[in-house]
């Protein structure tokens, strides 16, 4: 006869209001932090690099550079902050740039195409979800498998010449146009930035996805659908890389299958400098939001200060490691156990009661 098992004790339960409330001013510090920073990149680039400003329209150009970026990491925000990760986000914009350019060129109307592109990418996100709640395999291992799939996938769909020379239309709004000195790709960027800190931050599934990461025993205890949440997480995260494999595509006016390979870095540097627990249930997407603007910046000032881009990834993986370090430490001045986190993302706490 089996047993039904206790509910989790009160020290596995989210911490009370003080603790809580240190929690809340250390993340909001942190935004001001990152906040203060952008202000002091863009004055430092402006004074030192000449065209870095240029009267504010130079600087705002800039932003097609890395919004796209921006995009992946809202996306890697919402499953990491459930405590797991999406390896194959880069190369879901790989694929998702190369479907709908394959698309195009077969003679689908090109927002049609954009759109048949989403779905698809979201339908790979699903999967991914799928198979990792169904069959109980660690996220890590799932999208790494699922990134070489979509990397053969995309070189074999866009062949020995990937199309190129896409409509004005869909050039202007996806790629370089802008509504006067605002470029629409960050238009398009700061309507679902906005749209994912709402879903995050005052949503019912955004409560879930948090307490999810925080503690999955505690959030099944409390009635929340664990496998389903997660993957809605892995689908959104699938369609906003989707969305910035289109971006991507729309500003170099062409789609490559490598083109998202140098995107996953620069992504996970974003949500972690952002200041969301790498091992899930803590987090502001304020704090990627302001993050996109500080690596963006740092790396497009970089680079037109005449540096290479191999300088520019360099910076990307000191910062990342920074980041974590800095984050780290915080963290245990607060009090969280460091070492109880990094076992329960490894041993995924709450398995065996999933499994159940």
């Amino acid at each position: 006869m089996t047993t039904a098992a206790a509910p989790p004790t009160r020290t596995h339960l989210p911490p009370q209001s003080d603790a809580r409330g240190g929690s809340r001013t250390r993340e909001r510090n942190w935004i001001l932090a990152l906040v203060v920073l952008v202000g002091a990149e863009i004055l430092y680039f402006s004074i030192t690099v000449t065209g870095f400003f240029d009267g504010g329209t130079g600087m705002l150009a800039l932003t097609e550079q890395f919004v796209d970026i921006g995009m992946l990491a809202l996306g890697l925000s919402v499953v990491i902050l459930a405590g797991e990760i999406d390896l194959s986000a880069g190369t879901m914009s790989s694929f998702s740039g190369i479907l709908m350019a394959v698309l195009w060129r077969d003679g689908i109307e090109i927002w049609l195409a954009v759109v048949v592109a989403l779905v698809a990418s979201t339908l790979v996100g699903a999967l991914n979800g799928l198979i990792i709640t169904i069959f109980r395999v660690d996220s890590l291992l799932v999208t790494l498998a699922m990134q070489f799939i979509l990397g053969s996938v995309a070189t074999a769909l866009s062949g020995g010449s990937p199309p190129y020379g896409f409509p004005s239309s869909f050039v202007t709004i996806a790629g370089t146009g802008s509504i006067g000195p605002i470029p629409y790709q960050l238009v398009v960027f700061g309507v679902f930035a906005v749209a994912i800190a709402l879903l995050v931050g005052r949503t019912r599934t955004g409560r879930s996805i948090v307490l999810i990461g925080f503690n999955r025993p505690a959030a099944r205890w409390s009635g929340i659908r664990v496998d389903r949440t997660i993957v809605g997480a892995f689908m959104i995260s699938a369609f906003m890389a989707g969305l910035g494999g289109i971006l991507v595509a729309g500003f170099y006016n062409a789609a490559r299958d490598d083109l998202g390979d140098s995107l996953l870095l620069p992504a996970i540097t974003i949500v972690v400098l952002g200041g969301v627990d790498i091992f899930g249930g803590k987090g502001r997407m304020a704090g990627v939001i302001v993050a996109t603007f500080v690596l963006g910046f740092l790396t497009e000032g970089m680079l037109v200060d005449g540096q290479s881009s191999l300088s520019a990834t360099m910076v990307t993986g000191i910062l990342l490691i920074v980041s974590l370090a800095l984050k780290i430490t915080l963290d245990r001045r607060g009090g969280l156990d460091v070492r109880a986190a990094l076992r329960q993302r490894v041993h995924r706490s709450g398995r065996t009661e999933d499994a159940r």
